[in-house]
């Protein structure tokens, strides 16, 4: 439910953002509360009573859904053929850098797009939920009507994701975190899907936010470096290019996914939300569990951010490139693994680049 002014009902509460340590003490004090509260309570509902109660989805929404994620796989094969593949092939790549070029294409389009959105929503609409996070909780009603703009937002994110399983078992380069970004798809799915269904969907706007800008950042520092591979001026330029990008990622990764999704996105789920309903936040453990695993993983993936920068800074790496690019085996759908030969050629059980 939007909230279109920060009303003195709402002040009076007098929420801030939180240090780390006050994140996690008061999450773990009210989640401990919930949970004992729940267990004496004799009269609580079972989980499929709780889900009857308050999930509100309806099969136009499903049929909106599937339709746009298979149109985004439509959308992207032929944007790819005649559009990304073409231009990319004027470039003259070579030939590993040619193969991956079109998916950061693809995928930078699109985060580029939805970001933008959620920038408009968040800051040039009705909607404090970037600035006042409690807000998202604030006079939540079970099966309120989701507002035009962030429905539409929902839709394309959540079938964006639908897709995103099929592409990146088919259409994207495999690599050594493909695995955990396939574990990224379907938890940001359980997300989006269950948050639509119970109405956490101002919540999910702010999380959306917080995530798309590092993608942004993620496959357009990957084009400059696969164009660094063409040599003479562009190597030079693109080396430049890359170090600001690859800085501008492990910047926005820290202060996005690090330090505003805790503080900002989870303390609203997992403390202002049972401020504003102590009695009644459906699902609210299976929901913070989602949220605590996306941190996880956005903690696994800047592991990859630390190392890159270590390797450069001890003189181990003289450039910027990707530490998860390559790896050599992709699931069959046979159940057996075979050689991957779309980033180099596997000699003697190791990945040599071409």
């Amino acid at each position: 439910m939007a909230v279109a002014t920060v009303d003195t009902e709402y002040l009076s509460y007098n929420f801030s953002m939180p240090t780390y340590w006050q994140f996690l003490a008061d999450v773990s004090q009210i989640a401990l509360k919930s949970i004992r509260r729940s267990i004496s309570d004799e009269k609580q509902m079972s989980w499929l009573e709780t889900w009857n109660k308050h999930l509100y989805i309806s099969r136009a929404d499903v049929q909106c859904c599937l339709f746009l994620a298979v149109f985004w796989t439509l959308l992207r094969y032929i944007v790819t053929a005649l559009i990304l593949k073409p231009v990319i092939a004027a470039s003259k790549l070579k030939e590993q850098e040619t193969l991956k070029a079109p998916e950061s294409a693809w995928k930078l389009m699109f985060y580029s797009t939805t970001w933008c959105y959620s920038v408009k929503l968040l800051f040039y609409s009705n909607y404090e939920f970037f600035h006042h996070p409690p807000l998202a909780f604030y006079k939540w009603q079970s099966g309120h009507d989701v507002p035009g703009d962030i429905y539409a937002f929902y839709m394309a994110q959540l079938s964006f994701y639908v897709h995103s399983v099929y592409g990146t078992l088919c259409m994207d380069v495999w690599r050594k975190d493909s695995n955990v970004m396939m574990m990224h798809h379907i938890v940001t799915l359980l997300l989006l899907s269950f948050s639509y269904a119970m109405r956490y969907t101002n919540i999910g706007v702010l999380i959306l936010f917080l995530h798309d800008i590092t993608d942004i950042f993620l496959e357009a520092t990957k084009l400059v470096l696969y164009h660094k591979s063409k040599g003479g001026k562009w190597a030079t330029v693109c080396d430049a290019l890359s170090t600001v990008g690859f800085v501008g990622f492990g910047v926005a990764w820290f202060v996005f996914r690090l330090y505003w999704y805790p503080l900002k996105a989870m303390y609203s789920a997992g403390y202002a939300s049972l401020i504003f309903l102590p009695n009644e936040v459906p699902f609210y453990i299976f929901f913070n569990v989602l949220l605590w695993m996306l941190l996880a993983m956005n903690i696994y993936w800047f592991k990859f951010i630390v190392v890159m920068a270590y390797r450069v800074v001890t003189g181990k790496a003289s450039e910027i490139d990707d530490t998860r690019e390559y790896e050599e085996k992709r699931p069959q759908s046979n159940g057996v693994h075979k050689k991957e030969h779309r980033n180099g050629h596997v000699k003697n059980g190791k990945l040599k680049h071409q």
